[in-house]
């Protein structure tokens, strides 16, 4: 699709006109987003499985269950599931979403590894 690589299931929560836009997401194991940024910033309450977030040219985090992460407005990442588990979360997102490139399987299996070298936090 033109914003996610791998299955992913999506359900709106909420999505009225000029409120920020709530969705349960379910990622495959390797799902993921495409790299995106969003007009007023984003965030992600991780509620099942694992998975993994990176911003452009920067750190790649591991998500759990219980994390809550927050992209700045304008901040470009991506988010998904690990390699072996399937992910969940609810992310707001507020203002415009700018869509842009998949992330590529070594780009994705770089990050996982990075993510997993790094104690959680």
């Amino acid at each position: 699709s033109k914003t996610f690589s791998g299955v992913v299931w999506a359900d709106p929560v909420l999505a009225s006109e000029g409120a920020p836009v709530v969705n349960l997401v379910v990622f495959q194991p390797r799902a993921r987003t495409h790299w995106h940024s969003h007009e007023i910033g984003q965030l992600l309450f991780i509620s099942h499985g694992s998975g993994v977030a990176q911003v452009k040219d920067g750190e790649c985090v591991r998500l759990l269950p219980g994390d809550v992460v927050w992209f700045p407005p304008g901040e470009v990442h991506w988010h998904g599931a690990d390699s072996d588990t399937f992910m969940s979360h609810t992310a707001v997102s507020l203002g415009i979403t700018d869509w842009a490139d998949p992330v590529s399987d070594t780009d994705y299996e770089a990050s996982c590894a990075a993510a997993a070298a790094s104690p959680h936090s």
